[in-house]
C-alpha cells in the first residue's frame, strides 16, 4: 500500500455508521413522544394580492360610471284613456311649453299648451282654446288655487291643430295677466261692499285679509292716471278695483262717490255671511 492509500483511508469521508446502543434509543424515543407547540402563521403573500384586487375592481368600476348619471324629467300631463278621448291632467303647470308639446306628440296630438298667472277666481279657467273639440273638465279654482288639478278632455282623433292658454295660481311677487272679478269667489275682495267706501275704509278691510293696495288710479277725462300713494288721501272715494298679485288690489279712486243709480253691490248670499 502506496503512502497516497494510507492517506486517503486515514480521511474515511463515508465512516459506517457507529452500533446503536441501550442509552441512544431510549433518548429517541423520548424525543418522538414529547408534544411540539406549532405557531399558526398567517399566510400574508396569498391575502395581499386577494385585497389589491378587490381595490383594483372598485377602482376600475368609478372609473366606468358616468360623472353625472343623466335624470329623466318626470311626466307634465298625465293621459287616461276614456272611449275616444283622452283625458289629460296637468301634472306640472310651469314648465317650458315645449314639454307639453312632446308629450301631446308622442301620442299623435298637435296641441300647444300653455299657461299664463291668473288671479284666484280663474285658476283653472280657459284663457283663450283655439278649438271646440278640446272641454276643460276644471273650470275655477278658487277654493284652493294651489292645489288645482287641471285637465282636459281632448279627442284621440283631434282632427285639427289646436293652441290652449289657460289660466295658473302666480308666484309669489308676479303680477295676474289673466283677472277675474276683484270680488269674486276666491278674489281679495269677496264680499266686501268696497264701491263708494273710503279709501281708508278699504285699507281697513284688506288688512284684515293680510292685503295691500298696490297703486292708486283716477280718472282725468277718459283717463286712467296712476297716482302715487301718498298724494291720495283716506277721505277718498273708491270707484272701482281689480287684482293685481297676491294680497294685492289696484284700486280707482276720485275726491267724489259714485252716483249712478244702476251701480250694483256684491251680492249677499250665505258665503258672504259665512266670511
Amino acid at each position: 500500500m502506496s503512502k497516497v492509500d494510507r492517506m486517503l483511508r486515514a480521511i474515511d469521508p463515508a465512516p459506517i455508521a457507529p452500533q446503536e446502543g441501550r442509552g441512544a434509543r431510549e433518548l429517541l424515543e423520548e424525543i418522538v413522544a414529547t408534544p411540539v407547540e406549532v405557531r399558526r402563521r398567517w399566510n400574508w403573500p396569498v391575502l395581499l394580492p386577494l385585497a389589491a384586487v378587490i381595490a383594483l375592481v372598485a377602482v376600475v368600476g368609478v372609473a366606468f360610471l358616468p360623472k353625472k348619471a343623466p335624470i329623466a324629467p318626470s311626466a307634465a300631463l298625465a293621459f287616461q284613456r276614456s272611449g275616444d278621448d283622452w283625458i289629460v291632467t296637468v301634472t306640472d303647470l310651469y314648465v317650458d311649453p315645449e314639454r307639453y308639446r312632446e308629450e301631446f306628440r308622442a301620442r299623435g296630438l298637435d296641441i300647444e299648451l300653455s299657461f299664463t298667472p291668473g288671479s284666484p277666481s280663474i285658476v283653472g279657467g280657459i284663457v283663450y282654446m283655439s278649438t271646440t273639440e278640446i272641454v276643460s273638465l276644471t273650470g275655477t279654482c278658487a277654493a284652493d288655487p294651489t292645489g288645482c288639478a287641471i285637465s282636459l278632455r281632448i279627442p284621440a282623433k283631434l282632427s285639427e291643430k289646436a293652441a290652449i292658454v289657460l289660466a295658473r295660481p302666480a308666484k309669489p311677487g308676479e303680477e295676474y295677466d289673466s283677472l277675474g272679478y276683484v270680488n269674486a269667489p276666491g278674489e281679495l275682495l269677496h264680499c266686501v261692499a268696497f264701491e263708494n267706501m273710503t279709501v281708508g275704509e278699504l285699507r281697513e278691510a284688506l288688512a284684515k285679509r293680510d292685503g295691500s293696495i298696490t297703486d292708486f288710479r283716477v280718472m282725468v277725462g277718459r283717463e286712467s292716471r296712476k297716482v302715487a300713494a301718498t298724494q291720495v288721501p283716506d277721505s277718498w272715494f273708491v270707484h272701482s278695483a281689480l287684482p293685481h298679485a297676491l294680497g294685492e288690489v289696484r284700486i280707482w279712486v276720485d275726491p267724489e262717490p259714485v252716483t249712478r243709480a244702476d251701480r250694483q253691490e256684491p251680492a249677499e248670499g250665505d258665503a258672504c255671511r259665512a266670511s
